[in-house]
């Protein structure tokens, strides 16, 4: 009986066929495959943070650019209007938006017609969830712009404006900003102190979706992103904490002096030095 060559039939592993040693095979052992996977770990970790960096750096971009753009619009708005700016504090009547959660009240806002696209309301790192992640600053007709015709003493009277004629330097006054309301939406406008005799003295707090700045508008359309120096900012910020009083604080020095860029009168100036 002729006996059958087993050794061409034998093509993947010959040597393992023979009793022989696995490391004659051409796939990975064991522990060859374990480095492989520990490396492929370690690369993962050390690339984690570049790519998350990458990521917050496109939302900020994002967020910048749709600041950009509800800036174009409320600065249209005026010309349309004998140059009245829109009531940008949240109204069922006459504001920018109207009140509540939603995307209803934005829908139905004045401000909408200019800019028909709900995306740009909303800030992908906002972490309330609120729909509208950005407010407008209260000394341009918004919470209590007006207050101090009425109620002079009024500690939060903003002497501010509804007219788009009445800002010195468009270029330098603030309009809006990112805010964080845990209170299921932006209810108010953006506000601050504006008496020199409470200098140094916030209200509302800057909100950071972004590290540790945040990104603003002004009247001009210019959009810039704002890294604060002073712990107290930062803290105020990390703790939501409201009516923080910091003597010194050149962060509020900064902001306050685009918070209100109109014409002076009595204890509230246009500039605030240190």
């Amino acid at each position: 009986m002729t006996s059958l060559d087993h050794s061409k039939y034998v093509k993947a592993c010959p040597t393992a066929m023979r009793g022989r040693s696995l490391r004659g095979c051409s796939g990975f052992s064991l522990i060859e495959l374990l480095v492989s996977i520990s490396i492929i770990t370690m690369l993962i970790a050390l690339l984690q943070p570049t790519l998350h960096g990458a990521r917050e750096q496109a939302r900020r971009r994002y967020c910048e650019n749709s600041l950009r753009q509800l800036a174009i619009a409320w600065t249209v708005f005026p010309t349309d209007h004998n140059q009245e700016l829109v009531n940008s504090l949240p109204d069922d009547t006459d504001g920018w938006v109207k009140r509540g959660a939603g995307w209803t009240p934005i829908e139905q806002g004045k401000l909408y017609p200019y800019v028909r696209t709900t995306g740009v309301w909303h800030c992908p790192s906002d972490p309330t969830g609120n729909e509208r992640s950005y407010s407008i600053a209260a000394p341009l007709h918004g919470e209590r712009w007006d207050r101090h015709l009425s109620n002079p003493n009024d500690s939060w009277a903003q002497f501010g404006t509804d007219n788009f004629d009445e800002i010195i330097i468009p270029s330098s006054q603030l309009l809006a900003l990112e805010e964080l309301d845990a209170r299921g939406w932006n209810i108010g406008s953006w506000i601050m102190y504006v008496r020199d005799a409470q200098k140094y003295s916030w209200i509302d707090y800057m909100a950071q979706f972004h590290s540790r700045g945040t990104t603003l508008s002004f009247a001009d359309g210019h959009v810039q992103f704002e890294y604060w120096q002073d712990k107290d900012t930062n803290f105020a910020s990390k703790n939501e904490l409201f009516f923080l009083t910091d003597p010194g604080n050149e962060d509020w020095l900064k902001v306050r002096n685009w918070y209100r860029n109109l014409q002076s009168t009595g204890d509230v100036k246009q500039t605030v030095a240190p």
